[in-house]
């Protein structure tokens, strides 16, 4: 069917926003391409794309197709997001530390900081003393503040993303905290701000194909917490108060429940966290000092944080903590089955350093199929593509809260 013809006097600036949105998700894509996505004409898409690549923000590429395959008419020239365009400061802000690095527009790391640990109880200064560090690390870099698109900050708990206020930083501090002023206070450049799982949500949405496949999408993280996220029609969901799905703060346990970093008592979280996880083999070695997981601990060392990734490497060969790691990930399989119960997902990603081993992504999705055989056989997904790339949530809000609605 012929498309009508686009006044381009009155080209719409959601097309052009669309057009960058399409290159980030699939990677490289022709103006005929693009043209039947939007449902436009070619003309407009040439107009929206020529300004592009006159800016240096994206790039043709001419040696896309090899001379040796055949074609037929005029040839299709692929077009490219040019990453590094400009740069993403990423910030990542937990209880106990905080990671910063310098990435391109696709969140590959340019530029590492070493992590920070939070010295200050008072939150302007925590700000500015990161600011501070973030400048340090450009100006050794020889990066000048033109070439930075903005400041990307993920911090755990709920998130005013329109105003960029942290409204719960569990563990930090008690009350909201007006992150995107306090930066932009410090900053000669703008600020996103997003709760840490709806940025890695955000991410999938920008960066993969998944919402061609799947509108509603929920985002699961376990590690070092549990954490989660929704997606309806495309669009990270939140609800009053600008809370999104909260899969770890279900309540599993009314009496004799652990006390969580919400305020709360019996909250699946603290069941099953990194945290619980590593008492559990403190526990165990300290009742049992000649069990199978006391000779784990001799050639691994003492259990925390920072080893546990190799207690569960090991852990299928060690039956007590894989007994335990399987009750854990019962007890996450049924609050998550109930979420999907009442969410309806197309798809269930599974995020965090406990579902970086596939033994642990194979032992929740048995526990999962085996509370509900019903679920569709390919309704759960790993985040692959972002295993190495820690920063892509905090590159992923900067891109589409300050490049993205132009």
């Amino acid at each position: 069917m012929k498309k009508n013809g686009l006044n381009t006097n009155y080209l719409r600036p959601s097309n052009r926003s669309l057009t960058l949105q399409l290159l980030f998700s699939h990677g490289t894509l022709s103006r005929t391409d693009i043209a039947d996505f939007l449902n436009i004409t070619t003309a407009a898409v040439t107009m929206i794309v020529n300004e592009f690549l006159s800016e240096g923000l994206l790039v043709q590429k001419e040696d896309f197709f090899p001379e040796s395959l055949p074609r037929a008419g005029r040839r299709r020239a692929p077009l490219a997001i040019q990453y590094d365009w400009r740069y993403v400061l990423a910030i990542d802000i937990h209880s106990y530390y905080i990671n910063i690095a310098l990435t391109n527009l696709k969140g590959d790391i340019l530029i590492e900081h070493p992590s920070l640990t939070p010295a200050t109880n008072e939150p302007r200064t925590l700000c500015s003393n990161i600011a501070k560090e973030c400048i340090k690390m450009l100006w050794e870099a020889s990066i000048s503040t033109e070439q930075i698109l903005g400041a990307g900050v993920t911090i755990i708990g709920p998130v005013n993303q329109d105003e960029g206020i942290a409204l719960h930083p569990f563990r930090l501090f008690e009350y909201p905290i007006p992150i995107k002023q306090y930066f932009e206070e410090e900053f000669p450049f703008p600020v996103a701000v997003e709760s840490n799982v709806c940025a890695f949500l955000l991410s999938e949405l920008l960066y993969t194909d998944i919402a061609t496949k799947a509108q509603n999408i929920l985002m699961l993280k376990w590690g070092p917490g549990v954490g989660s996220a929704m997606a309806i029609r495309g669009q990270v969901y939140k609800g009053y108060n600008y809370q999104s799905t909260e899969i770890g703060h279900n309540q599993i346990a009314e009496k004799n429940g652990k006390k969580c970093n919400c305020g709360r008592t019996g909250c699946l979280e603290p069941s099953i966290s990194a945290d619980a996880i590593v008492e559990f083999i403190e526990k165990n070695t300290a009742m049992s000092p000649a069990g199978e997981l006391s000779k784990l601990k001799e050639s691994i060392g003492v259990p925390s944080r920072g080893n546990l990734s190799r207690y569960l490497d090991l852990a299928s060969d060690t039956c007590v903590l894989w007994d335990f790691l399987t009750s854990c990930a019962h007890a996450l399989a049924s609050v998550t089955n109930n979420a999907i119960h009442i969410l309806a997902p197309d798809k269930l990603v599974l995020m965090g350093d406990l579902f970086e081993h596939d033994s642990i992504v194979k032992l929740f999705t048995e526990q999962l199929y085996q509370i509900n055989p019903l679920l569709p056989p390919d309704l759960c997904i790993k985040n692959q593509p972002f295993s190495s790339k820690k920063y892509i949530g905090a590159t992923a809000i900067a891109v589409s809260r300050l490049l993205l609605p132009l």
